[in-house]
């Protein structure tokens, strides 16, 4: 009882002799503890919503993708006699409509036109079910329509809102009834959006329309790589792209678990930040308190009594800081997560316990730390302390003299010797900064590099002004006539073609379906994580989840088949690719039968002053059986959500590193002024103006500032490339080069370093008063 009053009495004793040290000990507590729990509730709830999402619409575990005709017959015998491997499957027939064909609010869907495929479909009656707003199989009747989500956000759609579909000149406006959530193509990564209508309105469109088939099967537990193999050995269709389950998920989950991984990362700087905060504040705290906890001592407490009242202040901070921190984390993580529940209200218990455990574990991870740190209680001498209160300090060499000679203004040279004569808190102080830099600065720059279009060449595709595509199944000729079309278009500066074929790469015994792309890779070069790009018949440059799968590396051989006959190449590179399933291939030319084509591309450079946007309409309007679109526009439309999202979260990473270097140098400012209280008066009475004297804590935050500012930068730029791969390792993706900063991420560094400074000179407004000193 009476350790428990006489820790209360400490504890508000301090925070009012110091109150701008508790309430920045406080607010960083809970500035940590807020991003902890928001991120691991932003998490919880991607997780809990992608899983709904693909439990409620039972999702495929394998998706091929046919243009074309169809024959039914040999797909239900291949299922009839591999019913160990496929569990169920169906065929679900889109219609293709063109982008300028699609009608929302009164405008084209132009915009788009090359960058998202169209389909319009039935509802699917076994699996693969198009969600409605309440989580069940959307209906749709008859004049009426159900848009995907990714629609409804751009065009701002909501039930009752017209939409206009023509085909073949003859245009009919639906009302739509439902927003829908596609588990398969719903994310914005993904180009192909499928619309809904009732059978009779599908039938009545079938004629005017181009088919697609989307094929997708229903697997057994740990069929899927047997289903890959069999498929592929079949000889089944498979004429356009293949996307297993696994990867369906992690493109469901990517907008969102960007956002909580980032989240969480700052969570443990802002901690790490605090920590280091803290443990100056405590070792301060012994030094300054030393004669009070001899007195202590002295009348009979113990060292743990001590230890236990001292660190009842810290839990009156911790628990005050848990309160501001569950004020901040409900707001910060609804404002993560974009507000969107529908399929995530299941989970709210499970989000609302992950957000409370980590605001406890985050607030009482410093409480730990502070009890570590207040053991050296024990080291504390009653007599010494009473004689000489500065013993619980580690003895420590006494500064050198200050060489007057030197042309540097004294203010500076006791500024430098106040950092070099406690050098370890100097460089904690410094860490903080340089912490505090690379979490405002890399979110920034790494947002700036997924927004930019150089980043399609982590997508497997060179740099390029146009890009076009001719499916298999359309037009014959279509791609010789696109071709001499570009060779006679004077705006055309240059073009490359490559056609993409469905192959079996085969290495150790194991073959992987991949998309190898066959044609000139020296004119729209990639940038290689490894090796270079083939050049001689026989050379092969892998994507990174093909290789890896393969278990090859550059300069070694693997075997490709193609039409049943296989043929060895050499891997000449390895690169990053993040669509087709992260498993694709490029050479130069395909040996032996060459099979069906998947489709071709044509890369398009044009001429300085020919305009993108109306040289890909023309062209569009010139061959219809072709799909064009400007790269930079397929960067804004498929990643646009994602970088909208991360250029959030990272303005509020910089918003926080900015308020936490605030606090703590005015925090650490107050601190040292405390210590300092008695060479500050000296200063005073011999003469120095209250300027002065603030002058010396300036240069000191400037030191500490510019150093962690420089430290900050270098972890910034040599952590990002690692970062970014990290998290676009799932994909295919890996360690990716950040583009050069812009304006507004070069300001990020010197405005936290900034807000360093001012929290110095804050904390030294206060000067000591001239008072009784005779």
């Amino acid at each position: 009882m009476r350790v428990r009053s006489t820790a209360w009495r400490m504890a508000f004793a301090r925070i009012r002799r110091n109150p701008v040290s508790s309430v920045s000990l406080i607010l960083l507590m809970a500035m940590s503890s807020a991003s902890a729990g928001a991120g691991v509730a932003t998490l919880v709830s991607t997780v809990g919503a992608t899983e709904r999402l693909f439990t409620l619409a039972a999702a495929p575990d394998a998706v091929q993708m046919h243009a074309g005709p169809l024959d039914a017959g040999p797909l239900d015998d291949f299922v009839a006699a591999h019913r160990d491997i496929v569990a169920d499957h169906q065929v679900q027939v889109g219609l293709q409509l063109d982008n300028q064909d699609l009608r929302m609010q009164g405008t084209s869907d132009a915009a788009r036109d090359g960058v998202m495929d169209l389909l319009l479909v039935t509802q699917n009656t076994r699996f693969d079910f198009l969600l409605g707003s309440d989580g069940t199989p959307a209906s749709v009747g008859a004049g009426e329509i159900a848009i995907p989500g990714y629609y409804a956000d751009a065009y701002d759609l909501a039930p009752g809102d017209p939409v206009e579909i023509a085909a073949n000149g003859e245009a009919r406006t639906y009302t739509v009834s439902d927003i829908v959530r596609d588990a398969q193509m719903g994310p914005s990564l993904v180009n192909s959006k499928r619309f809904v209508l009732s059978e009779e309105d599908w039938t009545r469109l079938a004629p005017l329309l181009p088919p697609e088939q989307i094929i997708t099967f229903r697997l057994v537990e740990e069929g899927g790589d047997r289903f890959t193999e069999a498929y592929r050995l079949a000889g089944l269709p498979a004429n356009g792209a293949a996307v297993d389950g696994s990867v369906l998920r992690l493109i469901a989950a990517l907008t969102d678990g960007l956002v909580a991984v980032l989240s969480i990362l700052v969570s443990i700087v802002l901690l790490a930040i605090t920590m280091l905060c803290l443990r100056i504040m405590v070792l301060t705290a012994l030094e300054q308190d030393a004669r009070r906890i001899g007195v202590m001592r002295a009348i009979g407490f113990s060292h743990r009594e001590v230890s236990s009242t001292l660190l009842g202040g810290y839990a009156l901070h911790s628990g005050v800081a848990v309160v501001v921190a569950l004020i901040l984390a409900f707001p910060a993580a609804a404002l993560l997560t974009g507000g969107d529940t529908a399929l995530s209200d299941a989970q709210g218990r499970a989000e609302t316990l992950g957000l409370l455990l980590a605001v406890v574990v985050a607030s009482a991870i410093p409480i730990v730390l502070a009890a570590l740190l207040l053991r050296r209680v024990r080291r504390i001498s009653p007599l010494l302390a009473l004689t000489r209160p500065s013993v619980s300090a580690q003895p420590r060499r006494g500064p050198r003299a200050l060489r007057w000679r030197l042309p540097i203004p004294l203010s500076v040279r006791l500024a430098v010797r106040g950092l070099t004569s406690r050098s370890a808190t100097a460089v904690l102080l410094i860490v903080m900064v340089g912490f505090a830099v690379a979490l405002a600065a890399l979110p920034q720059r790494l947002t700036q590099t997924i927004a930019a279009p150089d980043f399609v060449t982590t997508m497997g595709v060179g740099q390029s002004d146009l890009r076009a595509f001719v499916r298999e199944g359309g037009d014959a000729g279509a791609g010789a006539q696109l071709e001499r079309s570009l060779r006679d278009d004077p705006d055309i500066d240059r073009f490359a073609t490559a056609t993409s074929f469905r192959v079996a790469l085969i290495a150790d015994a194991r073959t992987d379906d991949v998309a190898l792309e066959v044609g000139d890779m020296s004119t729209f070069p990639l940038t290689y994580a490894r090796g270079e790009a083939p050049v001689l018949p026989g050379d092969l440059a892998l994507s990174t989840l093909a290789a890896q799968t393969a278990g090859v590396e550059v300069g070694q051989s693997v075997e490709v088949e193609s039409a049943g006959a296989p043929h060895r190449y050499r891997v000449t590179g390895v690169y990053h690719d993040i669509t087709n399933g992260g498993r694709s291939g490029k050479t130069v030319e395909l040996l032996g039968d060459h099979g069906v084509p998947l489709w071709q591309t044509f890369m398009i450079d044009l001429r300085d002053g020919a305009d993108q946007r109306a040289k890909a309409s023309a062209l569009a309007h010139d061959h219809p059986a072709a799909t064009f679109t400007e790269l930079d526009r397929f960067v804004h439309y498929t990643l646009g959500d994602t970088v909208d999202r991360l250029r959030t979260a990272s303005t509020i990473a910089w918003a926080a590193a900015t308020v936490v270097m605030l606090l703590v140098f005015a925090l650490r400012g107050r601190l040292e002024a405390a210590r300092d209280e008695s060479d500050l008066r000296l200063l005073r009475l011999l003469g120095w103006s209250r300027g002065e004297v603030r002058s010396i804590a300036l240069f000191r935050a400037v030191g500490v500032a510019g150093a962690g500012l420089l430290l900050g930068w270098v972890a910034t730029e040599s952590l990002g490339p690692g970062v970014l791969g990290a998290t676009l390792s799932s994909f295919g993706g890996g360690t990716t080069d950040l583009v050069s900063a812009d304006v507004w991420s070069m300001i990020t560094g010197p405005v936290v370093a900034a807000a360093a400074v001012l929290g110095g000179l804050i904390a030294s407004a206060h000067s000591p008063a001239l008072l009784n000193e005779s």
